[in-house]
């Protein structure tokens, strides 16, 4: 076994910067929190070395009660003699502690702390029983490969490489606006992209990510980079047989469920510019029109068009059946994640099938010209 001397760069970004754990034989990435394995002289290091390699396939609970567990934090094995507030503890209470603090001590810890990190941030967002039904989901995003794994990536072709490369390597290593502005930040972008991907993958329950997406300041662009990172990466491992490969939910529910987080978005954008009773009319006849083009559906004209960009199509075109569409561009194309000309390109590319005859569907939603063209027939 080779001896790793503090001056060594960290496997994973290459830092120079530790935090050392003699006693447990570990050394930490100041900057990515990798942990190491690092050998001394001393025999008593209560490494894996001594205690056998057994040990890293003991079971974790990253949710546990004890904060010093879950944060891998120790207790003193030799017994504090007051408590926190400085009281003094009696023979009872320290012996008590002295077998807990020996029981923490001889417990194995997580090896990757910001999968730990990551899990704990799924918790605080999104609840514990997501954050537990999502767990293999943070191991594959921020744990790297096993040693024979990585030997057998190596020989793959550069595609598969690539895709097989650690996600949260990729994501944190991204130009500045598409990573996180800090390490927190960045956990909290991998725990929508995980939450996000667990509904279509395992069917958890349906969310708006817009308003968490406000909340902790995290833009589409960033978010989106996350799930084609992670969703890569998984599908990878699933066709190397290193990961299970997830329960698909039946697509007409899931895009069933995307319209109504679409329209909720849209009603959001809207209403402070509109009053109560142009808003019912506005409503009522967005979802008209949706009903006329046979959505929300797997099997309508236009299912293979994302169902968010599809209603904010409709609802543009609602506004100028309407005549108020006067600056709603830009705010409708924000509420389903487009920027004005993409939203106005999907539009045209709509009116273009409709006039040559691809979407009859949609002739109530073109009665009245929405991009200034000409009518169609």
């Amino acid at each position: 076994m080779n001896t790793m001397t503090n001056n060594d760069p960290c496997e994973d970004c290459h830092g120079t910067t530790f935090d050392l754990d003699v006693s447990r034989a570990e050394r930490t990435c100041s900057d990515c929190g990798l942990v190491d394995n690092h050998y001394t002289l001393d025999a008593d290091t209560n490494s894996s070395s001594s205690l056998g390699d057994t040990r890293h396939s003991e079971a974790i609970d990253v949710f546990s009660n004890n904060p010093n567990s879950a944060k891998g934090g120790r207790m003193n094995p030799f017994g504090d003699r007051t408590d926190y507030a400085g009281a003094r503890l009696s023979p009872a209470q320290r012996q008590m502690f002295i077998r807990l603090g020996r029981a923490d001590r001889s417990s194995q810890r997580e090896q990757d702390p910001m999968c730990r990190e990551l899990k704990q941030m799924l918790s605080s967002m999104f609840g514990e029983n997501l954050a537990r039904a999502t767990t293999h989901l943070a191991d594959a995003t921020c744990r790297k490969l096993s040693p024979e794994r990585e030997a057998v990536r190596r020989t793959l072709s550069t595609g598969e490489r690539t895709a097989l490369i650690c996600p949260k390597t990729s994501i944190t290593r991204k130009p500045k606006g598409i990573r996180g502005n800090s390490h927190q930040h960045n956990l909290q972008i991998m725990a929508l992209a995980v939450a996000t991907l667990s509904h279509k993958w395992l069917r958890t329950p349906a969310f708006n990510p817009m308003p968490i997406m406000e909340q902790y300041e995290i833009s589409t662009k960033q978010v989106r980079n996350a799930m084609q990172t992670i969703s890569k990466s998984y599908k990878a491992r699933c066709r190397m047989g290193w990961a299970a490969i997830p329960d698909v939910m039946e697509r007409s529910a899931l895009r069933a469920d995307k319209l109504d987080i679409a329209a909720e978005n849209l009603v959001v954008a809207l209403a402070p510019h509109f009053d109560d009773n142009d808003m019912k009319s506005i409503q009522q006849i967005f979802w008209d029109l949706m009903t006329e083009i046979k959505e929300p559906s797997v099997d309508g004209p236009m299912a293979n068009l994302s169902i968010g960009f599809l209603s904010g199509c409709v609802m543009y075109s609602t506004l100028n059946l309407l005549g108020m569409e006067k600056h709603q561009l830009g705010r409708i194309a924000g509420a389903v994640g487009l920027s004005p000309a993409g939203l106005s390109n999907r539009l045209k590319d709509l009116e273009l099938k409709f006039k040559k005859g691809r979407f009859p569907e949609a002739h109530f939603m073109f009665a009245s010209d929405p991009l200034g063209a000409s009518p169609g027939p």
